[in-house]
């Protein structure tokens, strides 16, 4: 016995110590999956379009141009600030921390193209297309409903340039209320340019194929990389985009805003910009961007409805491979495991470990196996839920714990009845959809759903928020795939500001019981 014991301990002092470590360190409930050795967030894919733009002192004019483009598809903005004094922190602040924009002080005079080199070195191995373009400038497809549609036209295209065409004032003279696309629709030659020329293009490219990135177009690199074996993109595309899609250029927009303009200088500190006048002849009429005038105000209607300071940051982040910690399924499993365990106690550790099968924010466990009968209000009423609300600074806004119409709730289809446990769907009849009431609360930051519930076979809940001033938020939902009770906590709204209802939809060929239902939010 001593022998084996010397044996051993001379294998333990041989082995390497961050082997011996690794082998016997345990993975901690709820930490984030393990990207180590999958590369700096700046390299993780998952960004198939972003915009690089460089501003100053252009804070009104943010809002329609970041939800026209996000809402036709791009997923993230790279705004380099040269100096602006306006209110830009202030306009953009709900955007950036939700990781819809990346915010960069750029303050030396000129610069462009040193942004342009910046964001191309450091994010560009991030994003399948980049595009380069100013705050004045949309891009408009004119066949294709978004830009990602248009630019899978040329997978193995460098750089896609897109032909600029250039607005004058259309009779504005002061700022209009409408939007932008709306109010401007006069071609002009506002740069006095030869008829003859092409026109002036704009770039998107695939940053791989790409060695440098100027004002207006792009280099290809002489060795591009292949990615994922995806095709190596080789070669500029120009002509053949002209009559697939434009870039509006809306250089002057009203007359007072032009002469603000001609003072604040350009972004690469060459360029003066000479007077131009009122009544400078339309030489045609262009309203190709006004189709998707209802989509950008309904996407600049939802992002308004971003809370300023969300519960956890980049709720809109697109990056893959960005850690998030599991708190709620942490705690949501030491409230699940001590009310099925009839822990007379409260404890802020598991009398039983469960397993999590749900793949994101949140926890949901198979309970049927646990001698244990489930209640009505089983998990909302249980004082173990009282250590996941102190941890989240969360609250029950509405439980299905008692009466139904007590509670607010209605049952926009199915069929529900009493039970002694709690509630039977009749969920064979077609999707039930039940909607809580809730009151507009600004200071709550975050909604997620509790359950306790037994599914006769496989079945989906499908949760989304209804906005006070109209329109849902993109569902969240929970495949259980096969018969059993289930338990859980899952977050479905990271931005819930002026939410006027939660909506949760039950799809099922079989019987539902329903032991507990109920929406908590954070603070």
């Amino acid at each position: 016995m001593l022998g084996r014991s010397r044996r051993a301990m001379e294998r333990l002092r041989m082995e390497p110590q961050a082997q011996r470590s690794t082998a016997r360190r345990k993975r901690q409930r709820g930490t984030p999956p393990n990207v180590v050795g999958k590369g700096p967030l700046l390299a993780a894919p998952g960004l198939a379009l972003g915009v690089v733009v460089m501003i100053r002192d252009e804070a009104p004019y943010l809002e329609e141009w970041l939800a026209y483009h996000h809402a036709l598809g791009v997923e993230h903005f790279f705004i380099y600030d040269n100096g602006s004094t306006d209110a830009l922190h202030e306009v953009i602040e709900r955007w950036v921390n939700h990781g819809l924009v990346t915010l960069l002080h750029w303050p030396l005079p000129g610069g462009q193209i040193d942004a342009y080199s910046h964001a191309l070195r450091f994010y560009g191995a991030a994003a399948d297309w980049l595009a380069f373009f100013d705050v004045d400038e949309f891009v408009v497809p004119l066949v294709d409903d978004d830009i990602p549609t248009l630019l899978a036209r040329w997978p193995d295209a460098a750089d896609v340039r897109i032909p600029r065409v250039d607005f004058g004032f259309s009779g504005q003279h002061t700022p209009p209320e409408t939007l932008t696309i709306e109010a401007y629709t006069e071609v002009a030659d506002v740069f006095g340019r030869d008829p003859s020329k092409p026109p002036r293009v704009k770039t998107i490219v695939q940053p791989r194929g790409i060695s440098a990135v100027g004002i207006h177009t792009a280099t290809v690199a002489d060795a591009p990389i292949s990615v994922d074996g995806r095709p190596v993109p080789t070669g500029t595309v120009g002509k053949p985009v002209h009559e697939l899609a434009q870039l509006n250029h809306y250089y002057t927009r009203s007359f007072e805003e032009f002469e603000a303009k001609r003072f604040r200088g350009s972004g690469t500190g060459r360029i003066a910009r000479p007077a131009i006048p009122f009544d400078l002849p339309a030489l045609r009429t262009d309203r190709s961007a006004l189709r998707f005038a209802g989509r950008t105000r309904a996407m600049i209607e939802r992002m308004r409805s971003l809370a300023a300071s969300p519960y956890r940051y980049g709720s809109e982040l697109s990056l893959s491979q960005f850690p998030r910690f599991n708190d709620l399924g942490l705690f949501a499993e030491y409230a699940v495991a001590n009310t099925v365990a009839e822990e007379p106690e409260l404890r802020r550790e598991p009398r039983q470990r469960l397993e999590n099968r749900y793949g994101g924010i949140g926890f949901v466990g198979e309970i049927g196996e646990m001698d244990h009968a489930p209640t009505r209000g089983e998990l909302s009423e249980s004082m173990h839920l009282g250590p996941l609300l102190e941890r989240a600074r969360g609250r029950i806004e509405v439980s299905w714990a008692g009466d139904l119409e007590a509670v607010g709730s209605t049952v926009l289809s199915g069929q529900v009845s009493a039970i002694d446990a709690g509630w039977s769907l009749a969920a064979d009849q077609g999707p039930t959809e039940v909607v809580f009431a809730l009151q507009p609360d600004g200071d709550r930051r975050c909604y997620a759903l509790g359950f306790v519930l037994h599914a006769s076979g496989p079945m989906r809940l499908q949760l989304r928020l209804e906005r006070e001033a109209g329109g849902d938020t993109v569902p969240v939902e929970v495949n259980l795939d096969a018969a059993g009770t289930y338990a859980g906590v899952v977050e479905f709204e990271e931005s819930p500001d002026l939410a006027s209802a939660a909506i949760v939809g039950v799809t099922c060929e079989h019987e539902v019981l329903v032991h507990d239902l109920f929406v908590m939010s954070y603070g």
